[in-house]
């Protein structure tokens, strides 16, 4: 039997008020993606606007943003694996075009923790938290990551591709449906990239190694979020505290900050080449 996945709207098909806001998530997040927290919650009628009420003003001062990618500049900070000779072996265009895609999750995933974590620390109320936000200059995003390759469909990839992002995917119970970090998926381009990863980060993630970083990002995040809750009046939609939603943030809060740290991992990796 053929796994099933979490659903999803894909950046191709979204139209009308979910375009409109994926369009926005690319244009303030300065990258390329629309990550599949936002593609999933897309699927539950009302869910992804719900979370852009609450959040997207915000989004707009570039506060939010600026201090996740703060927090997480140098998430990995330990030692790298020396796969030179490896690396090159996928051609110098292959590797850039490989490059350019993680960077954009380096960018996209810090920003969706935080929004994650804004919620958590907020709980979900019908008045604004904290305070009125303060006057701040007209904010412009960062120059956007350029485009990358776009994310392959997972029942187009040939059976042993399939089976090695499979690898990575996290379920909550025998036959939920399976949330496949789009990371792994997108570098199913590069066949033989996927595999290095798979080999470098899997028994890393089993034994433990990345679980110190892992912790210093989330604590320094909910610190972040904690202030900006303080410093900044929003209003937590109540669609958000349903459980259907609420099951979501769960989720995806066990596995971005994960994807955070894998991510600055294989940065520093790529660099060595």
């Amino acid at each position: 039997m053929s796994a099933s996945y979490l659903a999803e709207v894909s950046t191709e098909s979204a139209t009308g008020e979910i375009a409109r806001i994926y369009a926005e998530i690319r244009r303030l997040g300065a990258g390329p993606l629309v990550a599949l927290v936002y593609r999933h919650l897309a699927s539950q009628p009302g869910a992804l606007e719900a979370l852009w009420r609450s959040v997207g003003p915000m989004f707009g001062s570039g506060e939010l943003q600026e201090r996740a990618w703060a927090a997480a500049r140098e998430a990995w900070i330990g030692s790298v694996p020396d796969l030179t000779d490896e690396l090159r072996d996928l051609g110098g265009d292959a590797l850039a075009r490989a490059a350019d895609v993680i960077e954009a999750y380096n960018r996209a995933n810090p920003v969706n923790y935080m929004i994650l974590c804004m919620l958590r620390v907020a709980g979900t109320a019908a008045s604004p938290i904290g305070q009125p936000a303060e006057a701040r200059p007209a904010w412009s995003p960062p120059v956007p990551i350029g485009a990358i390759a776009p994310i392959p469909a997972m029942d187009v990839l040939p059976a042993n591709v399939r089976s090695l992002v499979d690898s990575f995917a996290k379920a909550d119970a025998p036959g939920a449906p399976l949330l496949v970090p789009t990371l792994y998926r997108h570098i199913s381009h590069w066949p033989a990239l996927l595999g290095l990863v798979a080999r470098e980060v899997q028994p890393r993630l089993a034994q433990g190694v990345f679980t110190p970083a892992i912790q210093s990002f989330e604590a320094a995040i909910m610190e972040a979020a904690a202030r900006l809750a303080a410093r900044h009046a929003f209003v937590v939609d109540p669609l958000l505290a349903t459980p259907a939603v609420r099951v979501v943030f769960e989720r995806f809060g066990q596995v971005i900050p994960e994807m955070v740290v894998i991510g600055s991992f294989l940065r520093r990796m790529l660099v060595k080449v």
